[in-house]
């Protein structure tokens, strides 16, 4: 089964789903560098806030390549975060990530929008 809004609807595994309704959700927060890292902090962090405040979705923005974005998108921006801790390894699905958008039109788009109410960035070495 190929994660996605209509495969997550029936979903009954181990991973836990999102607790809110994803169509409520709404962008607030415009991000640069979508990222492993970013997906795995961040974008977890936000997708906890979400049940009680459903303003404050993720659209992303690469402003070098499309990997991610073509990744994510036939997943509705869906995807897995594994952890693991003392008491072994959880998962969620995360989705949190409402869109995946590349080059720096794009981005100025995004920030300019009057729903984007926050701007964040990671910035990673490149070597």
């Amino acid at each position: 089964m190929k994660l996605c809004e209509t495969a997550l609807a029936a979903y009954n595994g181990p991973a836990l789903r999102p607790s809110y309704n994803r169509a409520d959700v709404r962008p607030g927060i415009v991000h640069l560098g979508i990222g492993a890292f970013h997906r795995a902090h961040q974008a977890a962090y936000v997708d906890g806030a979400l049940e009680k405040d459903p303003r404050w979705g993720v659209r992303a923005v690469s402003l070098r390549r499309p990997d991610t974005r073509d990744a994510l998108r036939s997943q509705d921006w869906l995807y897995t975060l594994a952890e693991r801790g003392a008491g072994g390894i959880s998962s969620r699905v995360i989705g949190a990530v409402l869109s995946v958008k590349v080059g720096s039109e794009a981005a100025i788009a995004a920030i300019a929008d009057p729903a984007t109410r926050l701007l964040t960035l990671t910035v990673t070495d490149d070597p």
